[in-house]
């Protein structure tokens, strides 16, 4: 039941998270060094959901499918996106948490979503996983040449890690699945409670860390409505351009895979990367949660899409 609860209103969660971190920015402030931790564990759950077993059958079945997933998600809204930053946001920071936010690869729960609007759950599984596969790799390098010369994080890092909250995660993950699979199970049944608390204590952690530092004079008010915007764009854009957009080789099936898949980002990526080496930047990923509470609840998805 409880799982059951998490699945259909888990934006209402991560609303009530924001609320409370706006309460309690002081407490967030104070479990800022665990986000890494709660970011790592939110990874690893990720990998103990996955079903490695089906991914060679999906990528041999669906190749072309997955790659026009991987383009939609690391190039044409990435672009989108670092136009628009550049147009409305004078404040480099925040340019960089942006593009960063822009640049994450496929949330967790597009699959649920992908299935419960009548997707193709094993398509957007593909896109999943691949898309997480490749991040360490495109990510860094697409942030160090368009914004390396404002922002002095360099791509080394980056890379180095994001190897440890994304590769090290899920590779773990694997071998438990692989070796241990009675304690796999385990966590498998409590994957959407632990996905919840996880995610939870990093948008805590985040937003609240965000709102110490608006606070204390690190933000300027006037952007943040232009980033909450943006956020619109990247996480609702597509759906209402898939309303318009005929494309005669995707059938309505694949369209909606496609749709969901590539606008449910995993920007909680982004946000525990730079909390690391940019709070500021991070106040972009910290904002973009409050429209992933909109995103991530079922009866608003079911009616943008139909």
């Amino acid at each position: 039941m409880i799982n059951h609860i998490l699945k259909n209103y888990f934006g209402l969660g991560i609303f009530v998270t924001i609320i409370a971190a706006i309460l309690f920015p002081y407490t967030a402030t104070i479990l800022h060094p665990l986000a890494i931790l709660f970011l790592f564990l939110l990874m690893f759950v990720t990998g103990i959901r996955t079903d490695w077993s089906r991914l060679k059958i999906i990528l041999i079945k669906k190749p072309a499918l997955i790659l026009l997933g991987n383009a939609i998600i690391y190039l044409i809204i990435p672009a989108v996106i670092y136009l628009l930053a550049k147009l409305l946001l004078t404040t480099d920071q925040y340019i960089y948490g942006m593009l960063f936010a822009s640049l994450a690869p496929t949330a967790i729960v597009a699959p649920f979503f992908t299935g419960l609007l009548k997707g193709d759950k094993e398509l957007s599984f593909g896109i999943l996983v691949s898309s997480m596969i490749v991040a360490p790799f495109v990510i860094p390098v697409i942030l160090e040449f368009l914004m390396g010369s404002a922002i002095n994080i360099p791509a080394i890092f980056l890379f180095k890690d994001m190897l440890v909250i994304i590769s090290l995660p899920l590779f773990l993950a694997f071998f438990i699945k692989k070796f241990f699979s009675r304690i796999s199970k385990i966590i498998y049944t409590s994957a959407p409670v632990l996905n919840f608390i996880f995610l939870s204590l990093l948008v805590f952690i985040l937003f609240g860390v965000s709102v110490h530092k608006i606070t204390l004079g690190y933000g300027d008010y006037s952007e943040l409505w232009w980033i909450l915007g943006l956020f619109i764009v990247q996480d609702f854009g597509i759906i209402f351009l898939g309303r318009f957009i005929h494309i005669p080789f995707l059938s309505n099936r694949e369209k909606t895979t496609l749709i969901i898949s590539s606008s449910m980002k995993n920007i909680a990526i982004a946000a525990g990367v730079l909390l690391i080496y940019d709070p500021r930047a991070a106040i972009a990923p910290g904002i973009g949660f409050i429209v992933h509470a909109f995103l991530f609840t079922p009866w608003i998805l079911k009616k943008l899409i139909k």
